[in-house]
């Protein structure tokens, strides 16, 4: 069943809730999945987010590469937490 009412706060807390849970970000199949929403109602979201600078997708894509301070490639910046590591803008 699909959800067509999932606002861009709820993808964003998604989005931060798997970095901190992974060290990487979600792929828009995947929030799509939690969502029970198809892709592209996910991928107009994370459009909207990027266009407010909430978070940064790579070119031409729904990649996401940054949620601040989070990063989604590997950086200089690196934070370990107990035994996790993440990657930092």
């Amino acid at each position: 069943m699909e959800n067509p009412h999932v606002s861009p706060q709820d993808i964003r807390h998604f989005i931060y809730t798997t970095f901190a849970s992974n060290s990487r970000p979600p792929t828009s199949r995947e929030i799509a999945d939690h969502f029970n929403v198809a892709t592209n109602c996910i991928d107009q979201g994370l459009a909207r987010l990027a266009e407010t600078h909430d978070i940064a997708l790579a070119p031409g894509s729904f990649s996401i590469w940054m949620a601040h301070p989070f990063s989604g490639l590997p950086t200089n910046y690196v934070a370990k937490v107990d035994r996790k590591r993440y990657w930092g803008n």
